[in-house]
């Protein structure tokens, strides 16, 4: 490597085209972290060459943005030269979007400094090679937008230059850093109360060019070059936590297509059809990421993006091991330095599946696997993906629609009993890997696969394994809590599940909202208007009759599903008022039960009772099939 100190203008004044890989992900930079830490250091230098001006006319000072390490390229015909970016385009691309926005600003002030700056961020080069008149030319994802934010001019041309891209009213990344840009340096060029004399003296054009002064004489880089026998992509690894860290997913992209290189594939090709999906695919209007694959979803105790989570639980499926997602990059590196699948043929399987893996991360289904993979996602129960996926990927010679349904339910069956009896979920891992082999394996080849998932689940013992019976399932449904404050959508999810077991032929096919809310009918807050009755059993085990009422409070027979606006009109009345507006307002089948009769009073028995009626539409819903041997009747 040969390392070089170079200011920002003598980087950029070369004709020189620096081409970010197809393996690099797209732009992520943002102005908190990046774009005002940036301009900060910018701005500071720019002060320091007014005031040097005023006092002796030199630079007193220097400042360091990091550095870049750029892999030359060969160069065919009249084409400028090339630079492979192998690490610091996020900081290139930056710099470049910042000098657009100095030259748009500029050009109101000084033509002659608008063009000094012009020539710093195009290259003078005649013919159809479009990318060519670019000193950046970025990722695949980046191409339009960037190319719109060096050419428009100004932030109004640049919003209508890009109209297609703006979703959800957001501008694409790139183009929200030219406007930040363009805003800052519009303040430092117009502000006229800075506290430092020699900027508040000095006019707009002086402040122009003292940014320009600064970029050539005191803002710099260190600038790697790498020789022939360096290896790339070490480099870019043992660098990738400079600036915006890496995700897991961004280390997998460079292997695979640095992989591509070497074995001579036309990598654009590849590129668009196989992954560009995972930098351009939009998010719907609920998610916090624009992007759907850098979107957070949960994983434990810890938000990933999806595409991290994808490429684990399809590594689990390729693998059949537990992993630690801490350890992705590496764990994918081993297997795929031992995996005999060729490079396009890889892509394409990544590609289908990915496809299979985002309807269950991001479920709009109505049909059996659509609605398991809903109920999945108030479980916050991951470590079943990966049969999904496998089960997803059989044709249906191989696996019939009926079939897939009941390894559905088995599956969905076995999740809801656990949890509703408070089973443990921490050996999920290791016993859905144990499922997988079990599927990919001979282990009796006279059963189907939907037989395999059925003997799976009831062979399993003890609290970390068991299937639940239907007298566990009753205990833990009539006195376990299944309300939590933190994450009241797990029993929104069980009750929603009721409401729809509940529909008959004769019902109309009603959808509820997606916005209804849990509600207490023994209202949390129960002291002024539930006395406790006579008749009540004593309490077992020491426990006293305030605390077994808090309890049972938060189980299935006190619970019902509300509208927002309905729930905060009942508020914590007697049950009398209460279940008269339930009845007037409320159309769940889940609330039929209150239209009939009238209600004086709720204790313990009432909520024994309406939870024993759901238990019946439950054990329809979430069946335990009778097992091939006699069945365990554990308690817990």
């Amino acid at each position: 490597m040969q390392p070089h100190t170079m200011t920002v203008h003598e980087i950029f004044e070369k004709e020189r085209l620096h081409v970010v890989p197809l393996f690099q992900r797209p732009y992520v930079w943002s102005q908190d972290d990046q774009w005002a830490p940036l301009w900060d250091d910018i701005e500071t230098q720019a002060q320091n060459c007014l005031e040097s001006f005023d006092r002796t006319g030199e630079i007193q000072t220097s400042h360091f943005l990091g550095a870049i390490v750029v892999d030359s390229a060969k160069v065919y015909g009249r084409g400028v030269a090339r630079a492979n970016v192998i690490d610091g385009q996020q900081r290139l691309t930056t710099l470049q979007i910042f000098l657009a926005a100095l030259r748009d600003v500029a050009e109101k002030y000084s033509e002659e400094d608008a063009e000094a700056v012009r020539v710093l961020t195009q290259n003078r080069v005649s013919g159809s090679d479009y990318e060519q008149r670019f000193k950046v030319w970025p990722t695949n994802s980046d191409r339009q937008a960037f190319a719109a934010v060096m050419t428009a001019g100004s932030p109004e041309a640049l919003r209508d230059l890009l109209d297609d891209q703006i979703t959800q009213g957001k501008l694409p990344q790139l183009a929200r850093a030219y406007e930040f840009f363009h805003r800052t340096i519009t303040s430092f060029l117009e502000n006229d109360e800075d506290s430092l004399p020699a900027v508040r003296e000095a006019d707009h054009a002086q402040r122009v060019y003292a940014i320009i002064h600064a970029l050539r004489t005191a803002v710099s880089l260190v600038v790697i070059q790498l020789e022939e026998n360096d290896d790339p992509q070490i480099i870019f690894e043992t660098l990738n936590a400079r600036g915006q860290p890496l995700m897991p997913s961004d280390l997998i992209r460079n292997t695979i297509f640095l992989e591509a290189s070497r074995r001579k594939l036309n990598g654009e090709d590849l590129y668009t059809r196989y992954w560009s999906h995972f930098d351009t695919t939009q998010s719907a209007a609920n998610d916090d990421h624009r992007l759907f694959w850098h979107a957070m979803e949960s994983q434990g105790r810890l938000y990933r993006p999806r595409i991290d989570l994808f490429f684990y639980h399809d590594l689990v499926l390729r693998t059949e091991r537990v992993l630690n997602i801490s350890h992705l990059f590496r764990t994918f590196r081993e297997w795929r330095s031992r995996a005999a699948l060729d490079t396009e043929t890889y892509l394409a399987s990544l590609e289908r599946r990915s496809k299979n893996f985002a309807q269950l991360v991001n479920p709009a289904g109505t049909d059996r696997l659509g609605v398991f993979a809903k109920r999945l996602k108030a479980l916050e129960t991951s470590t079943v993906y990966p049969i999904l996926l496998w089960m997803m990927e059989r044709s249906p010679s191989q696996l019939s629609e009926e079939s897939r349904d009941r390894i559905v339910s088995d599956l969905e069956s076995y999740l809801v009993r656990r949890f509703v009896g408070g089973y443990t979920p921490k050996n999920y891992n290791n016993f859905f890997i144990g499922l997988l082999r079990r599927l990919s394996s001979d282990h009796d080849t006279s059963l189907q696969p939907q037989d395999v998932v059925r003997e799976y689940l009831l062979e399993g013992e003890g609290p970390t394994n068991i299937w639940p019976s239907d007298s566990a399932f009753l205990h833990g449904w009539l006195n376990r809590p299944i309300y939590y404050k933190t994450k009241p959508f797990r029993a929104a999810m069980v009750l929603r599940a009721l409401n729809d077991g509940m529909r008959t032929s004769r019902s109309e096919a009603m959808t509820p909202p997606s916005d209804l809310t849990v509600e207490h009918l023994m209202p949390q807050k129960w002291e002024a208007h539930y006395p406790f009755s006579d008749e009540l059993p004593e309490p077992e085990n020491e426990e006293t009759l305030v605390n077994r009422r808090q309890r049972l409070c938060d189980t299935i027979g006190n619970l019902t599903l509300l509208t927002s606006s309905l729930n905060s009109s009942v508020g914590n009345a007697a049950i009398g008022k209460r279940v008269a507006k339930i009845r007037d307002d409320s159309d769940l089948r889940l609330n039929a039960h209150f239209r009939d009769g009238v209600f004086e009073q709720w204790d313990e028995r009432d909520i024994e009772q309406r939870g024993r009626r759901l238990f019946e539409v439950a054990t329809e819903i979430w069946p335990k099939p009778a097992a091939p041997v006699t069945d365990i009747d554990e308690q817990t």
